[in-house]
């Protein structure tokens, strides 16, 4: 427990610390790096199978395995963003810093609180709660397209929580009462009617929309205003996946695998699910490659890893759940990077579009390389940390006959090549006099280079990744 608690409130202690930013800046960045590193030790030391209760109020932790992951990854970005935001706060919203920093830390919180909740209840409270929250990080520039986008965010999320999360969560309780994940008071022990049981799969696929499922994934790319950090630490980690760890959890604790299985090797009972994925990943895959905004590019582009994410659990087995989580860790890692790549070309160039950075590439070779890396990561190119997740869904989804969803896979990856080849293929042009070369700031320049050691060194904790969810005991 005192593992855990660490990591939970090491985003809040940080902020004790805000003060400090305005006598000695410095100091404020060093502290909160200790202390997220610190939250990185403490998540690797959090035992498995963590519980605690307050049953009066229905409130449950569970830190389960994929809990443990999910702190892991949580941890690290964090400490990365800290890095990265060093530099791009001098020049973004000086005023507003206090404000940018209180709310990203209390959001990680929140974030730490959903991945490990013990119930259906605890998730969804923690789920809600994270939406208000995440509300004034993509307002931060307080301009009437951030003040839009804003608003389009919560109209996609807390609606479709509201109006479909909650009314699949009060129907699976009437049906199996409380559910505790890890009881094994499941749909599957209970023997809930298929058709049902589709129609409440269907419900918290689409319901959950912060994992961006057609007809409620514009909110992401629109909140392309949202500051770099933002972009990187939340809507790559914080936000987006809370949805994906959440679909996963439902899926083992409160379907069971097998009875997902059942149900999506029926069409009409949960089938068609894998086509609305899989045309919501080709459709965003699409957009993302005729996008001129490098940052609406690639938050397209999250949309349709999300699809593939959520077509691994649908595929009902262990392994698919595997490459799940794996894929939430490896394209958390690329995509982040690739969000602070955009941060730095509106900071030092002051433009995210494709056409304009075009002819300053060939002065940003090293960045180029940087969006190659993480891009080809992103697509599965082989031995970069995105070829393990991606391999292993498209060899489970082959093996499970799923072969729409490894279709969807294939087109969507052949795809995503395309919208990375644009941007990088300038690079290669001869240099233009009229553009001088700007040097990277220094801690832009460190959080890429240790996001490219985490993508090409991932076979070092890949199996260790696979050994946990594997191995280890529920």
């Amino acid at each position: 427990m005192p593992y855990f608690i660490i990591v939970l409130l090491a985003p809040l202690f940080a902020l004790a610390f805000l003060p400090f930013k305005e006598k000695n800046r410095n100091l404020f960045y060093l502290i909160s790096l200790l202390i997220s590193i610190a939250a990185i030790y403490a998540s690797f030391k959090v035992d498995v199978n963590l519980s605690y209760s307050i049953p009066s109020i229905g409130f449950a932790i569970l830190v389960d395995k994929y809990s443990c992951v999910f702190l892991s990854l949580i941890s690290c970005t964090w400490f990365i963003s800290i890095v990265y935001s060093f530099e791009f706060t001098k020049y973004h919203f000086q005023e507003k810093k206090t404000r940018f920093f209180f709310y990203l830390n209390s959001l990680l919180t929140i974030v730490i609180l959903n991945a490990c909740a013990g119930n259906l209840m605890t998730l969804f409270a923690f789920y809600v709660i994270g939406i208000p929250l995440s509300y004034p990080l993509i307002t931060l520039r307080g301009n009437r397209v951030a003040i839009k986008s804003g608003k389009k965010f919560l109209k996609q999320t807390l609606f479709p929580s509201f109006l479909i999360f909650l009314p699949a969560l009060l129907v699976t309780q009437n049906l199996l009462g409380i559910v505790s994940f890890g009881s094994g008071n499941t749909f599957a022990q209970n023997h809930v009617d298929m058709t049902l049981g589709g129609v409440l799969l269907a419900m918290f696929v689409i319901g959950i929309s912060k994992n961006c499922v057609l007809p409620f994934h514009t909110w992401l790319p629109k909140t392309k205003t949202a500051p770099a950090p933002v972009s990187g630490l939340i809507h790559s980690v914080g936000t987006v996946k809370t949805g994906s760890i959440a679909l996963v959890k439902i899926a083992i604790y409160v379907f069971g695998l097998d009875y997902i299985h059942d149900l999506t090797t029926n069409f009409l009972t949960g089938g068609w699910l894998i086509c609305l994925c899989g045309l919501t990943a080709i459709y965003t895959a699409y957009r993302a490659l005729i996008s001129d905004d490098l940052k609406q590019r690639f938050a397209f582009s999250t949309v349709g890893q999300l699809s593939y994410i959520i077509l691994a659990i649908l595929i009902g087995s262990q392994t698919g759940v595997t490459a799940a989580m794996l894929h939430i860790v490896t394209h958390a890692i690329a995509k982040s990077c690739l969000f602070y790549v955009a941060g730095f070309y509106n900071s030092v160039y002051k433009t995210t579009s494709v056409k304009t950075i075009a002819p300053i590439m060939p002065q940003t070779r090293f960045v180029a390389l940087v969006v190659a890396i993480c891009g080809l990561s992103i697509t599965g190119f082989p031995f970069l940390a995105g070829y393990y997740s991606k391999d292993m869904m498209l060899t489970e989804e082959w093996n499970a006959h799923y072969y729409a969803s490894a279709i969807f896979l294939i087109i969507g990856s052949i795809v995503n090549i395309f919208y990375i080849i644009g941007p990088v293929k300038s690079a290669f042009k001869v240099k233009d006099p009229n553009y001088i070369a700007k040097p990277i700031p220094l801690t832009m320049l460190a959080t890429f280079v240790i996001s490219i050691i985490l993508i090409i060194g991932s076979n070092f904790y890949v199996s260790r990744i696979i050994e946990i969810l594997i191995v280890t005991s529920k």
